[in-house]
């Protein structure tokens, strides 16, 4: 046997092993707060009682009754067993799967204003330079057919829209979320996205069908996009897709071993400030891996072990295209093992010493080891032969720790990752004698203090990226790692994009808290607040942010911001500790720029501008 294939013939035969009870009850409840490893599914299962027996049942039990030999079983069993392709044939078995569903709908809109902080008029041009250049309007520079007073004489201007700074819109997501259980200890999830952040208004029957201009594209009887009478799915006139598949991975859980999962799953640790599984009503961003993993636990402790199927590198399809496809190679692989040791108490357990007025603690350690021989990323055919091969030696060591404290209104938690490892070449389709070294660390804490039975929230956040000497830039956009020339560290570090601490400077215009470290001071309180979930209130932070290196900020000066948000919420009441339910969120964010983000090198430009976001979410979750 292959020794890539060994774990799974271990792990399949530890938990397909008898022992295994089956339940006809359906999936508990599932929360969109994100959390880690969702280990509380399993305690919930492990509490599970059997179902009484019918009357009529336990009557027939009493009454003796001739049992069959073993072989004579065996074979009724085998002459009861339907073909699967015979569609005229009951099952012989009396389980049949429950399907519980979860997820969310919700419709967002946004209003951005001076998102490039005025950056073109700083710089003179119509470009304020990545990442800035993303918020500035496709009309600033777009030329006008008839100049900008319309005249037939006219000929084509560039400069009408010249003051135009701001962005207007709304979007959309279904996100589903069914799980499909076969008793009490199979399950498969998964999670579909329908109009995922789907613009409102787009892909209206006056956009060409085909591409390009001319009414050999348009839909038939639409002469003008004015005129458009219906909107259609994505697939006709866009590139994306209306319906994405996230993941689906199957749960087994043997009470005496452990729980294997394996599928694509969400890949979610502490505080979400690494990976996040992006489950929020207001998120768009996750984290998603393929990957077999096993989990087994004693007492309060849990140890778990994975293997990840990271990146296979190039993928042959054989024709017909109906064939299955294939690993074109294993030495373009990204392989990874994972190991996280956990120690938490049970649910019920955590919620009674809360009651005592006794504090709880959880914490993890998450630690992952991937690596790579060589790869075939700048191959321009992947499909074909030959590949075009990139020596990479690449090994990276991620170390990741968590922690959470509470203790009747107060929260207390941290969550620190560091990443360490070498590359040989960072670029594709090139060789270098030149050894890089990767040393990323980062720090997000967590504080709040609730009080006023529970009404009034006092909370302090920070955080901290290591930066790099090396690059210019914070963003997310900009290739930070193939800019080094001076050294061979790679030392920026970034948070999850999904990890959100502000309205406007990190989550849009850089696009995640990356090399620079915030303080955050905020208050929140609740107007109404019942026992069965129904919320009401007002909340307001203000956030400093700086840059870790000063010269990698844009403006060579470490100060980046100070943002101020305000946000009303509401939400319906369906029930204690549940998620589910109507929620309305307004949030209004205003960023004042410091000289971090001005333009370096021209001490005369005009000054930044403020940067203004107001945002309306309404959500129904499920």
């Amino acid at each position: 046997m292959s020794q890539r294939l060994l774990p799974f013939a271990i792990l399949a035969l530890l938990f397909g092993a008898p022992g295994v009870v089956f339940a006809q009850t359906g999936s508990d409840e599932e929360s969109y707060e994100d959390d880690e490893w969702d280990l509380e599914d399993w305690e919930e299962e492990e509490d599970f009682e059997e179902e009484a027996e019918p009357e009529e049942v336990v009557e027939a039990e009493e009454e003796e009754l001739e049992l069959a030999s073993p072989e004579d079983a065996e074979s009724l069993l085998e002459q009861a067993a339907p073909d699967p392709a015979d569609p005229t044939r009951k099952r012989w078995t009396s389980f049949k799967p429950v399907i519980s569903l979860h997820g969310y709908f919700r419709t967002r809109g946004e209003f951005q204003d001076k998102f490039n902080l005025g950056r073109t008029e700083a710089r003179g041009v119509n470009n304020p330079g990545i990442p800035f250049e993303r918020y500035t309007p496709a009309s600033v520079g777009s030329g006008v057919v008839g100049g900008c007073t319309g005249d037939a004489g006219t000929t084509t201007e560039t400069d009408c829209f010249t003051g135009d700074s701001r962005h207007t819109f709304a979007n959309m997501r279904f996100r589903f979320s069914p799980t499909l259980s076969l008793g009490e200890n199979i399950h498969v999830h998964s999670t579909f996205d329908v109009f995922d952040n789907m613009v409102l208004g787009s892909n209206p029957n006056s956009t060409p069908l085909l591409g390009g201009a001319g009414p050999e594209g348009r839909y038939p009887g639409v002469p003008l996009d004015t005129l458009a009478s219906t909107l259609l799915p994505r697939t006709p006139n866009d590139f994306r897709d209306s319906i994405y598949v996230r993941r689906v991975w199957a749960e087994i859980t043997n009470r005496d071993i452990g729980q294997l999962r394996f599928g694509r799953m969400p890949h979610h640790h502490g505080l979400g400030m690494l990976y996040n599984a992006g489950n929020g009503l207001d998120h768009d961003f996750s984290s998603d891996i393929d990957r077999v993993m096993g989990v087994v636990h004693y007492a309060d402790f849990y140890l778990g072990g994975s293997w990840d199927f990271v990146n296979e590198g190039a993928i042959r399809y054989s024709t017909p295209v109906d064939a299955v496809p294939i690993d074109a190679t294993q030495r373009d692989d990204v392989r990874q093992w994972s190991v996280l040791a956990s120690y938490r108490r049970d649910v019920e357990e955590e919620e009674a010493r809360a009651r005592k007025g006794q504090w709880n603690q959880r914490a993890g350690l998450y630690f992952l080891y991937r690596k790579q021989a060589y790869s075939s990323f700048g191959s321009t055919d992947e499909v074909g032969r030959p590949l075009e091969f990139t020596r990479r030696r690449a090994q990276v060591f991620t170390l990741d720790a968590h922690s959470k404290v509470w203790w009747k209104g107060l929260r207390l938690e941290v969550e620190a990752a560091m990443i360490w490892g070498s590359f040989a070449n960072i670029g594709n389709l090139e060789a270098s004698d030149q050894r890089y070294r990767l040393r990323n660390f980062g720090v997000a804490f967590e504080g709040e203090y609730r009080l006023l039975e529970d009404q009034l929230g006092i909370r302090f956040y920070t955080g901290y990226a290591t930066g790099d000497r090396d690059v210019d830039g914070l963003s997310i956009y900009e290739d930070l790692y193939l800019q080094q020339s001076n050294n061979n560290r790679l030392t920026n570090f970034s948070f999850h994009p999904s990890y959100r601490i502000d309205l406007i400077l990190f989550r849009n215009i850089l696009g995640a808290i990356s090399g620079a470290w915030y303080l955050r001071p905020g208050i929140e309180y609740d107007i109404v607040r019942t026992p069965f979930g129904r919320r009401l209130g007002l909340g307001a932070d203000i956030i400093y942010s700086r840059a870790s290196q000063e010269v990698q900020a844009y403006g060579r000066n470490p100060n980046l911001g100070v943002e101020i948000d305000a946000s009303l919420y509401y939400q319906s009441e369906d029930g204690p500790e549940l998620f589910d339910g109507f929620h309305v969120l307004i949030q209004y964010g205003i960023l004042f720029p410091l000289a971090g983000l001005e333009v370096f090198g021209q001490p005369d430009a005009p000054g930044l501008k403020n940067a203004q976001a107001l945002r309306l979410v309404l959500g129904v979750a499920f």
